[in-house]
C-alpha cells in the first residue's frame, strides 16, 4: 500500500492510500468512510479487494485521520468541503491514474448518502453502500430518536460553542470533528429533508442525476442505519438510479452481531466481503443471504 497526498481545488492536502493488486482486473474501487471513521479502519478491506485484482483507494476527509490539520479548533470545514473538494479530488486522481479502468465506489454511511452532494458521481460506473441512510431521526427506533435529539439538539451545539470543535470520541462516535462538520451532521439527522437540505443549502443537489446501478445494503442490527432509513434513501433520494436493496440478517451468516461498522472487520472477509465483489461483477441475484 502506498500513501498519496492529493491537493484539493481549494489547496487542502488530503491523504489517500492506494492498494495495488499483483494481478489487475481493470477495475478501480474508491472507498468513502462514514463520519469520524479514519481510512485505516478500511485498510484490511482494501487489501482484500487488491488481492482480488482491484486497484483500491481509501482516503481521509480533511480534519480526520491522516488528513488532520494541526489545529482542529476553529478549522473551517463543512460537508461541502468533504464532498466537493475532498471526495471530488480523490475521484479525479483515481480516474487520472487509471483512465481505462471501470470506476466503482463503496460508501459507508455518510460516504454513500452524500453521493449527490457533488458532481464526482458522474465518473463512477456502479455504487455499493453499507449502512448509508436517510438520516432523519424519525426513521430510527424510539430510543435512538431520543439519543439523537439530546445529542445533536443539545450536546453537540453546546460543545461546539465551548470548544470550537466536537469531541465525538468522548461519546464513541469516532474521531473529533471540525465544528461545521458536526453541525452539518446534526442537520442531516434533525432536518426532515436530511441530506437534501444540506445539498440545497450548499447549492450542490445532484441526487436526481444519479442513474447508475446502486446496491444499498442495510444490516438488521444496525441502530445507526435501520432498514427503514435505508429504504427511504432508496425511495426518496436515489430516485433515478437503478437501485437494488439487500438486507443482511447477521444470524443468517452465523454472526452474532454486526451493527453499523463491523461489516468491514477482517473476521468477516470470507462470509461478507464477497457480497461486494459479487455484486460489482454480477448482481444481487448471485448473493447468498
Amino acid at each position: 500500500m502506498n500513501a498519496i497526498q492529493i491537493n484539493t481545488a481549494d489547496g487542502y492536502p488530503i491523504t489517500a492510500t492506494h492498494f495495488e493488486p499483483a494481478q489487475k482486473n481493470k477495475k478501480t474501487i474508491v472507498i468513502s468512510t462514514g463520519v469520524g471513521l479514519p481510512q485505516r479502519f478500511f485498510f484490511n478491506f482494501a487489501k482484500w479487494l487488491a488481492s482480488k485484482g482491484y486497484d483500491a483507494y481509501t482516503f481521509d476527509y480533511r480534519g480526520i485521520g491522516l488528513s488532520k490539520s494541526k489545529r482542529l479548533k476553529g478549522m473551517k470545514a463543512s460537508y461541502y468541503d468533504w464532498t466537493n473538494h475532498d471526495f471530488t479530488s480523490v475521484t479525479a486522481y483515481a480516474k487520472k491514474i487509471h483512465p481505462s479502468n471501470t470506476l466503482l465506489h463503496v460508501g459507508h454511511s455518510f460516504g454513500g448518502n452524500s453521493l449527490g452532494m457533488s458532481t464526482a458521481f458522474q465518473h463512477y460506473d456502479k455504487f455499493l453502500t453499507i449502512g448509508s441512510q436517510y438520516g432523519y431521526y424519525k426513521n430510527f427506533p424510539a430510543k435512538m430518536q431520543w439519543i439523537i435529539l439530546l445529542g445533536f439538539g443539545g450536546l453537540v451545539p453546546l460543545l461546539n460553542s465551548i470548544l470550537g470543535y466536537f469531541p465525538s470520541n468522548w461519546i464513541g462516535l469516532g474521531e473529533p470533528l471540525p465544528k461545521q462538520i458536526a453541525a452539518d451532521w446534526g442537520t442531516l439527522l434533525l432536518n426532515k429533508e436530511s441530506m437534501l437540505s444540506l445539498a440545497n443549502k450548499y447549492k450542490e443537489n445532484h441526487y436526481k442525476k444519479l442513474t447508475q446501478p446502486m446496491l444499498l445494503v442495510s444490516i438488521d442490527d444496525d441502530n445507526f442505519a435501520p432498514k427503514k432509513s435505508v429504504d427511504v434513501l432508496a425511495e426518496k433520494v436515489f430516485v433515478n438510479a437503478k437501485v437494488e436493496r439487500l438486507h443482511i440478517v447477521p444470524q443468517n451468516y452465523h454472526i452474532r452481531k454486526l451493527g453499523h461498522n463491523d461489516f468491514f472487520r477482517k473476521r468477516h472477509k470470507e462470509l461478507l466481503w464477497p457480497i461486494v465483489t459479487t455484486w460489482f461483477e454480477t448482481s444481487t441475484k448471485n448473493i447468498k443471504v
